[in-house]
């Protein structure tokens, strides 16, 4: 990432003049009259040599100052830059990436973070909808409308509510309520409109096979943009279904496994199911823990198949806010600041290490490569205080690893790709995601 600092230019200022031809002054010269010759003299003009024996002496002059310029302005790129470079690498070692809060567009990202951390002071009601709907909107540098957000969450809480009453299932059951909604992202339904013959139907939200890794466009995962396409992947989808079961009333939560998320609910006996909306299954965690790679260590830490309450997604959402800020401004204090935050109220913040991790490594990389230290051992030489963020680096790789932590081998994201290849098979026989009237 390309490092903008500023530092005083030292100019250096060459005195040419006693090497350079004398201009004529305006002075009036007194006349002396003198015999005429006859053949009278052809003075040169001032542009001519003045040193008839040697006709080339302006020229070399001109040369010689040229390249005097020439090598005092080389001198001086190269003392520019050897002092922007060593200014450069205080700044980073003591203060970190610049901010870059003077860009356009940041403020909407400082806005939402003060929203989010109301509310986790309890300076403002939690409203997970909003929390969601605030950082995405920064993304979009605040051009969503709220007012259509939450009519369109409204409408579809009204659907799920009527679908109930029609089915005469009990409208305060939490397991009721839960299902009208996993039924709702996941199947086709209908309804009879009220005082109306006619029946409104609502069809699954699709599964985005085309970028669900939100490679080709970062806002991929967002609410809002399934809300816009109906289509979703393992990020979206369960927070949709969150803010759902926000609107009505039912308690659900938030759960991770190696590079994917779910929803978990909790019957009246106190056992726990996991709703997997991009298959429209019901797993158990043993199904997760024999087919996503996870550890021993992760489990005993119990960084993935545990529940993540309204609290803790509201402080996610700085950790996404976090991810933003970087995809639009690059790093800085706030995407710190933003982790940091989140942190505290975080009972699992592996995902908080890895995002502080990859500050610290591109860092450690800008630092390595200013002073030209392609070793730990000669970066600690150069610049003890730059081989300090190495040693922060390594130091959160190893917390990351001790809590279970591993990338998802590549043979088991190979198969995850086979079973999405032949989903989207089944998905294209579909008919497209639309509300009709019938």
């Amino acid at each position: 990432m390309r490092i903008h600092l500023l530092i005083p230019l030292v100019v250096f200022v060459f005195d040419l003049s006693a090497q350079t031809i004398p201009a004529v002054g305006n002075s009036q010269l007194p006349v002396i009259e003198a015999p005429q010759a006859p053949n009278p003299i052809q003075y040169q003009s001032q542009s001519q040599p003045s040193d008839p024996y040697n006709p080339n002496e302006s020229t070399d002059i001109r040369r010689r100052n040229e390249a005097l310029i020439n090598e005092a302005t080389e001198y001086q790129r190269r003392i520019d830059s050897k002092l922007q470079k060593e200014a450069d690498i205080r700044l980073l070692t003591t203060k970190g990436f610049p901010s870059q809060s003077y860009q356009n567009g940041t403020a909407c990202y400082y806005q939402a973070f003060d929203e989010i951390q109301n509310m986790l002071q309890g300076k403002q009601s939690m409203n997970l909808g909003r929390a969601i709907f605030v950082v995405e909107n920064a993304y979009y540098d605040n051009a969503l409308n709220y007012t259509d957000f939450r009519k369109t969450i409204k409408d579809n809480a009204m659907f799920c509510y009527q679908k109930i009453r029609q089915e005469k299932l009990n409208m305060n059951s939490n397991m009721v309520k839960n299902m009208m909604i996993f039924r709702f992202i996941s199947d086709t339904l209908k309804i009879k409109q009220q005082g109306m013959e006619k029946m409104i139907t609502h069809l699954p939200v699709k599964y985005d096979y085309d970028d669900y890794k939100s490679e080709k466009n970062f806002d991929s995962h967002f609410v809002t943009k399934l809300l816009r396409s109906q289509t979703g992947q393992c990020y979206s989808m369960p927070l949709y279904y969150l803010i759902l079961a926000e609107e009505m009333g039912s308690k659900a939560y938030w759960s991770f496994s190696p590079m994917h998320s779910f929803v978990k609910i909790q019957d009246d006996n106190g056992g726990w199911s996991n709703l997997e909306l991009t298959c429209n299954g019901i797993l158990s965690d043993a199904h997760y823990m024999n087919n996503s790679y996870i550890k021993a260590e992760a489990i005993r830490h119990r960084i993935y198949l545990e529940p993540m309450d309204k609290k803790e997604i509201i402080a996610d959402r700085l950790l996404e806010l976090a991810r933003g800020y970087y995809k639009k401004y690059g790093l800085d204090d706030f995407y710190l600041k933003c982790i940091d935050t989140a942190t505290q109220y975080l009972s699992n913040h592996v995902n908080a290490l890895i995002l502080k991790d990859f500050y610290e490594e591109r860092l450690t990389m800008t630092l390595a490569y200013l002073l030209d230290a392609k070793k730990p051992e000669i970066m600690k030489e150069k610049s003890p205080e730059a081989y300090k963020h190495y040693e922060k680096m390594q130091e959160l790789n190893k917390q990351i690893d001790d809590l279970g932590y591993e990338d998802l081998p590549a043979s088991v994201y190979a198969t995850w790709l086979s079973y999405i290849a032949k989903q989207k098979e089944k998905s294209e026989k579909q008919k497209s995601i639309l509300i009709n009237q019938q």
